[in-house]
């Protein structure tokens, strides 16, 4: 499949990437490391089931572009 880079609908860590940002965007955060830890308790708390849900979407997101 021939997709232009930086194509983030079709790369599933920058899915997962958006998911954590969701996470955190409306954390105050003065420093780094808490910035990292937030990050790091909010990767945790990813369910299962919304990382089977994205790999459940990607033959659907490709497809699609297969068939633009």
């Amino acid at each position: 499949m021939d997709c232009p880079p930086q194509s983030p609908g079709v790369n599933p860590i920058e899915l997962l990437w958006d998911e954590l940002d969701r996470q955190v965007k409306n954390v105050h955060v003065t420093i780094e490391k808490q910035l990292f830890d937030r990050l790091n308790v909010a990767w945790d708390n990813i369910a299962t089931e919304s990382l089977q849900k994205l790999v459940r979407c990607l033959p659907r997101i490709w497809d699609a572009i297969i068939k633009a």
